[in-house]
């Protein structure tokens, strides 16, 4: 199975209901579940909306804990999403080799094995163990976490750079080869943009939206910004949809204001996706320090209840943070 298709599958067949209720039940018993509890909601919806950095980001702040394995699947499948193999190398190696050999972590294995990332498993073998199991409610075992954990991240850094420098002089040879062919080929190829161009002039509406929506998911973000302009954002029947996927591409690419998510609102008020313009709004203004995203949270708190109004009041209490606070 390719990668692209392991990420996939995971994020489809993982019950995050199933998980959800799990760490309910425990921050019932353990109080130090209860910011697992409240940032899990969180992250799926963050999932649900293409927001994969930040869902990772919030993992990333979760500290050492026993989870189920399907968790640890889940949080693999967000950070290739992310930023792709490299960052799953990365977060797959900061995991003790026990949870690495575990049956349901295989197929990452896998998929992993033979790449400098993988001594990164050895290195951290004495780092805190995360105890993983089915979702049979039985008690992790806690390991204490030993301090040597800088030196190890120094270590891992190095492999880090030196993969990046191979990735780097391997891309340049890669460039460089077909140089010499390259005016031979050069009509043909100036010519696939126009195609491109009367071919998406075809489609409905609908068919733009779809195709928009696809390349989202794939986090294909410049071509679902391309295709979100014209007709699919005023067909009546698409442009309120058309409109919000514009607002995830183009932030994606860093070509939203603050105005466009205020726009939004208040052409679509309405809107099933409120409360998901709003938690993009909150966090453009804390990450551009522009506006009061505290304001805009407080607006989304207010919200009816789903998980979206619910991370925005756990981030209103103290109980957890938007991200680059």
């Amino acid at each position: 199975m390719k990668f692209s298709a392991l990420v996939q599958s995971e994020l489809e067949t993982i019950n995050t209901t199933q998980i959800a209720d799990w760490l309910t039940k425990k921050s019932q018993t353990e109080r130090e579940y209860k910011r697992l509890s409240e940032d899990f909601k969180a992250i799926v919806i963050m999932q649900e909306a293409a927001f994969y950095e930040q869902a990772d980001t919030r993992f990333s702040q979760w500290k050492n804990k026993g989870i189920p394995a399907e968790l640890q699947r889940y949080r693999l499948a967000i950070a290739g999403k992310a930023g792709g193999k490299r960052l799953v190398k990365k977060r797959f190696s900061m995991l003790p080799v026990a949870v690495q050999n575990h049956p349901q972590l295989k197929p990452w294995k896998k998929q992993l094995q033979s790449n400098p990332w993988m001594l990164g498993g050895l290195l951290v073998a004495g780092l805190a163990v995360l105890g993983l199991f089915q979702l049979d409610f039985s008690q992790p075992e806690e390991v204490p976490v030993v301090t040597n954990q800088e030196n190890v991240e120094q270590k891992l850094a190095a492999l880090e750079k030196e993969v990046e420098q191979l990735k780097e002089k391997n891309e340049q040879l890669t460039e460089q080869a077909p140089a010499k062919s390259k005016d031979t080929t050069k009509p043909k190829e100036t010519a696939k943009p126009k195609a491109t161009t009367d071919a998406k002039k075809t489609l409905s509406p609908e068919e733009t939206l779809k195709q928009a929506i696809a390349a989202t998911q794939e986090k294909d973000y410049k071509s679902a910004n391309r295709l979100l302009t014209g007709t699919v954002l005023t067909d009546d029947a698409t442009k309120g949809m058309a409109r919000f996927y514009q607002l995830i591409a183009a932030g994606k690419l860093g070509e939203t204001k603050q105005t466009d998510y205020v726009a939004y609102r208040e052409d679509f008020p309405d809107s099933g996706y409120m409360s998901d313009v709003l938690w993009m709004q909150a966090v453009y203004e804390q990450k551009n320090k522009v506006g009061n995203y505290k304001a805009t949270l407080e607006e989304l708190a207010k919200q009816p209840d789903n998980e979206w109004s619910y991370a925005a009041q756990a981030i209103l209490d103290g109980k957890s943070t938007l991200g680059e606070e």
